[in-house]
């Protein structure tokens, strides 16, 4: 077995971005910096997915009466049902609830007409369209040291490509993002399963921020190309990310972005495992998974001694939200080729890592069903 794609049963594996979020309180003062949201990078994933939608049920319930809450409390119930329907929705916002968010924008703007918090419920409602961006240039103008502008300014210097940009907003993702701990560990896990001067397309918030800080605050692998796949439905983007992978032809579009640049261009092309089973699937049959990353290739990609060498190394958090999941993926294809070509010894340890990381991971039926775990 001199390579493995990726194969059905570890397609069922893949955990969708979880975004689940934890309690937090309402905020009690209209001025304060520090949000009362906890954000998917901050941990915002340590309650129950089902506990956070009853406190997003019950907090529903004040909106009934929205002139009684101030504009920081506005946003911050926008912020809140954006990541309630995130973690209920595997990382997506369907329409009925953004319709909601939308509304919840619309009083705040009447609420409180061309302030901080209106044009940051604009950008979040708008986000990732460039109008969304545009109000985020506005909130800046009105409140440059809020916290809550961070992570969208980190997301639009990787937007406009400016390095310069992203190590200022890198920096300061480090010293006041709050970062969950964790998912830095993640981040190093895969930067170690790419190759230099690769390009990674990135999921987001949980993946995307901490190997930016790495990166441009760290000094770390700077050759990597991190795409952040949220922002490719924006057309000045995507051509910013083909130039800078020196792709050939013109700019492909969002729906074949993807496959085509890496058929494009001569730097390896790799997916982040956050993205989940719904953006691998298209892309299955030329997909080698390396660690906590995939390699697309057309030509066969001899990856099971790469995941060998690279298994033991790897930091493997289980506190790190719905992101820790994803080990079981390049666990599981090791496991499967080791019994394929006989090494009990070996697929005897790793079974016995894989059941206790699963069922500290509450995964192991999941593992039962697809058949990498007997019963």
């Amino acid at each position: 077995m001199p390579h493995t794609r990726i194969t059905c049963f570890v397609l069922l594996l893949f955990p969708v971005l979880g975004w689940a979020q934890a309690s937090t309180e309402k905020a009690s003062d209209d001025q304060q910096l520090a949000p009362a949201i906890a954000e998917p990078y901050q941990g915002g994933w340590s309650v129950p997915v089902d506990d956070a939608r009853k406190e997003a049920e019950l907090s529903r319930k004040d909106l009934e009466r929205p002139a009684s809450l101030g504009a920081q409390q506005q946003l911050d119930q926008l912020r809140w049902d954006r990541n309630a329907s995130l973690a209920r929705n595997a990382g997506d916002i369907p329409a009925v609830d953004q319709r909601r968010l939308v509304e919840l924008a619309m009083e705040l703007n009447s609420t409180a007409p061309n302030s901080f918090e209106a044009h940051m419920a604009n950008y979040y409602t708008q986000f990732p369209a460039p109008s969304a961006f545009a109000e985020l240039d506005q909130a800046t103008d009105k409140g440059a040291a809020r916290e809550e502008l961070i992570a969208p300014l980190l997301v639009n210097a990787a937007r406009t490509g400016d390095a310069v940009e992203l190590t200022v907003r890198a920096k300061d993702m480090k010293a006041r993002g709050r970062i969950a701990p964790p998912l830095y560990q993640v981040a190093n896990d895969i930067l170690a399963s790419v190759e230099p001067g690769a390009i990674l397309f990135a999921a987001g918030e949980m993946d995307a921020y901490p190997l930016w800080v790495e990166q441009y605050a760290n000094g770390r692998s700077k050759d990597l190309l991190v795409v952040d796949v949220r922002l490719l439905a924006d057309p000045g983007y995507r051509a910013i990310v083909w130039r800078q992978a020196k792709a050939r032809g013109s700019v492909a579009g969002e729906s074949s972005f993807i496959g085509s640049l890496a058929a494009a261009t001569a730097r390896p092309v790799y997916l982040s495992l956050a993205l989940g089973a719904q953006a691998m699937a298209p892309l299955q049959d030329r997909l080698y998974v390396t660690g906590l990353a995939m390699r697309l290739s057309d030509a066969p990609v001899d990856n099971l001694p790469l995941l060998e060498g690279r298994w033991d190394r790897l930091k493997k958090p289980l506190n790190a939200g719905p992101l820790s999941r994803n080990y079981l993926v390049p666990g599981s294809v090791l496991l499967t080729h080791y019994r394929a070509i006989g090494d009990e010894p070996r697929a005897a340890r790793l079974e016995h890592e894989l059941r206790t990381m699963a069922n500290q991971l509450g995964a192991t039926n999941a593992l039962l069903r697809s058949g990498v775990l007997p019963h």
